[in-house]
């Protein structure tokens, strides 16, 4: 017995000492498989997946990634962009100053100019109904002054000579012609766009020679220019070279000019 006793006071020692040493350690789990650690990535993978979504939909509200793009704020206020006006040009006709500017973008290197008169284009008077309703002491009647006139002198490759240039709208029915239908430079022709077009070259006194043309545009508007190598293209006023500074081709393309 009592060597029995000795022995289960033995085992009790061993158990009371192995106690103490494991209660000194934490407390451990056992090891999970193998597997289960991958399991464990799927929902971090879609968490991922779920924050790179929200980013791209960011961007995608933004058309424009530029950096000076910004997008307008919930109850922002935007203004209407401002009404584009435009202006319309004035016509050639409307004033001498407006004609002697746009004569120059006409003529370009062709031709320089010295304006020394301006006016009106043309007078429209108006007919009387009948004879008795003419004025009784015979004289003229008060015309309507339409247009513009510039006339001076013109400078082309060291020639000079006279010029004048009237335009003015028509009244529907002008027509071209030559003031000199006999002579042989007399020309008058229809153009492809529906104008009316006159040339002609007309003999002066004592060397002198004027070359005129005349335009009637489909718009109605009444185009005529001369140029001469006298100070003036009517023929009077001393002689200042040898021949018109523009001849009747120039004329031509000057009146035909699609920047009037």
């Amino acid at each position: 017995m009592t060597d029995l006793r000795a022995l289960d006071d033995a085992f009790a020692e061993l158990e009371r000492r192995a106690d103490a040493v494991t209660a000194a350690r934490p407390f451990e789990l056992p090891r999970a498989p193998a597997s289960r650690p991958a399991a464990r990535l799927v929902p971090i993978a879609l968490a991922a997946a779920v924050v790179a979504g929200v980013a791209t939909g960011a961007v995608l509200l933004v058309p424009n990634a530029d950096p000076g793009t910004s997008t307008a704020q919930p109850g922002a206020s935007t203004s209407a962009p401002e009404p584009v006006v435009t202006t319309t040009p004035p016509l050639a006709h409307d004033s001498p100053e407006v004609l002697a500017e746009r004569f120059q973008a006409v003529l370009g290197d062709l031709a320089t100019f010295v304006v020394t008169e301006r006016g009106p284009g043309a007078t429209m008077m108006t007919l009387p109904e009948s004879p008795d309703s003419a004025s009784p002491d015979g004289g003229d009647q008060q015309g309507t002054q339409v247009g513009a006139s510039i006339g001076g002198t013109l400078t082309s490759a060291g020639v000079t000579g006279g010029f004048d240039l009237l335009m003015y709208p028509g009244t529907g029915g002008d027509r071209a012609w030559c003031p000199a239908p006999d002579e042989p430079g007399c020309t008058v022709r229809d153009l492809p766009d529906g104008s009316k077009l006159a040339t002609g070259q007309v003999a002066l006194e004592g060397s002198g020679t004027t070359n005129e043309v005349k335009l009637v545009r489909p718009d109605g508007v009444v185009f005529i220019m001369h140029v001469s190598n006298r100070r003036s293209p009517k023929g009077m006023g001393p002689l200042l070279g040898p021949h018109p500074p523009l001849t009747v081709e120039q004329l031509v393309a000057v009146a035909t000019s699609d920047r009037w």
